[in-house]
């Protein structure tokens, strides 16, 4: 399936969710457990559970042992603080390569959040690569969360409101303005700053209609 993200944005999603490969051979490989309201997840930010039991078998099938994919299943839908006691419990057993989370990520991951963003916003199909993957890659962090309400989401529902009227060019600083959310993670700060400056590169590509 084609990727519409540029290699920049895809390149920007791996770095923010592991680093590097170096880094994820050191600490990813086997499951682990964000915090908050994350499942157990593995590979390039595969969050198990938020995915169905049928998903985990149809990604991970064919590039991970039966027993391991079946272990993945057993996490499905866990979520929270239990799932930090699922991640633990596979720590021995699951290993992921790098090279199975990459194409994890880049064959079902991207063109899964690729189509959740394009069905939740107007008019991505006017925006450069630059620019949507950067909204791929927000989305991929936060959710397809563009009409939740609340104070925790003023800046998304302003993305959708921006995205609907074409006024394209207001939005990184919606995307820069979320920083507020996190005062104190150096990490989520400068992945907005990234993906607004992206989405504002992106700017001169797009062919506005």
């Amino acid at each position: 399936m084609t990727i519409k993200s540029s290699p920049a944005a895809v390149n920007m999603i791996v770095f923010y969710e592991v680093s590097s490969e170096a880094a994820y051979n050191a600490k990813y490989q086997p499951p682990t457990w964000p915090g908050g309201m994350s499942g157990v997840t593995v590979g390039i930010g595969y969050d198990c559970g938020y995915a169905s039991a049928n998903t985990i078998r149809a990604d991970w099938g064919d590039k991970l042992p039966t027993v391991m994919v079946e272990q993945l299943v057993y996490t499905s839908g866990i979520k929270g603080s239990p799932a930090s006691s699922a991640a633990h419990a596979l720590h021995g057993t699951v290993r992921i390569p790098f090279d199975a989370a990459m194409a994890v990520f880049t064959q079902h991951d991207m063109p899964k959040w690729e189509g959740i963003v394009s069905r939740a916003l107007p008019n991505t199909d006017l925006l450069s690569s630059d620019s949507f993957g950067a909204l791929v890659s927000l989305a991929y962090n936060r959710g397809a969360s563009f009409d939740l309400e609340g104070t925790r989401y003023t800046e998304m529902r302003s993305i959708h409101t921006h995205m609907a009227n074409k006024n394209f060019s207001a939005i990184p600083d919606d995307i820069r303005s979320m920083k507020r959310l996190w005062p104190t993670v150096a990490g989520l700060r400068i992945r907005r700053d990234a993906e607004a400056g992206l989405f504002q590169k992106g700017l001169n590509d797009t062919p506005i209609a």
